[in-house]
């Protein structure tokens, strides 16, 4: 049976907006530019507010679901992110699962600390669990918009 991308990739938005809400009390919905203009895969919900929604509106998330997740994989995702988020001057994030695993989310080490490098390049970012990923947006007063 083929499963069709779309609507995987759907899925896969839902689940991790799901999480981050419950981790994070912050909605996110899908980004229906995304097919037409090439954009990330979630932005806020437009009646989200605070500073916490401010913080995950200064980011580009994209989200993958495979079977089986490579570095190779994670490489080329990453270059995607990166590209996606440069026009909107956001913050490239980079969110996948494996079969039977936790999310996992990528993003620049700068987006923890500000005063580490603000280098994109892969070997400069940080890998971490989804509840890490909301604790650091969520208490991130640095994760504002880049300039």
């Amino acid at each position: 049976m083929t499963i069709n991308s779309r609507a995987k990739g759907a899925s896969a938005e839902r689940e991790f907006s799901n999480e981050v809400y419950q981790w994070a009390g912050v909605k996110l919905i899908r980004n229906l530019e995304q097919s037409r203009s090439g954009g990330h895969d979630l932005i806020v919900h437009p009646d989200e507010v605070g500073a916490v929604s401010d913080n995950f509106r200064a980011l580009a998330i994209e989200c993958k679901r495979y079977g089986k997740v490579t570095p190779g994989l994670i490489a080329t995702w990453w270059k995607q992110a990166r590209q996606q988020a440069e026009p909107h001057r956001l913050h490239p994030v980079l969110a996948y699962r494996a079969d039977r695993t936790e999310w996992r989310v990528v993003t620049p080490i700068s987006l923890i600390n500000p005063d580490l490098t603000q280098c994109l390049e892969l070997d400069s970012t940080a890998t971490m669990a989804l509840p890490a990923f909301c604790a650091v947006v969520r208490e991130g007063y640095h994760v504002k918009r880049n300039a």
